[in-house]
């Protein structure tokens, strides 16, 4: 991937963007929706984590 754009943000910039996107992702995280893919995501570290060990 040689030729990536990359953009460099400063950590104010890092702060504001995290500031927007909090509310939503509490509110997905809330939702039935985001409660189901986060229990998902749990069990599927949960088995990668038994496969290793």
């Amino acid at each position: 991937m040689e030729n990536q754009n990359r953009s460099v943000l400063s950590v104010e910039q890092l702060d504001a963007l995290a500031q927007s996107l909090l509310p939503a992702m509490r509110e997905f995280f809330n939702s039935d929706r985001g409660k189901k893919i986060w229990a998902e995501q749990l069990e599927t570290i949960h088995q990668s984590k038994e496969d290793v060990a």
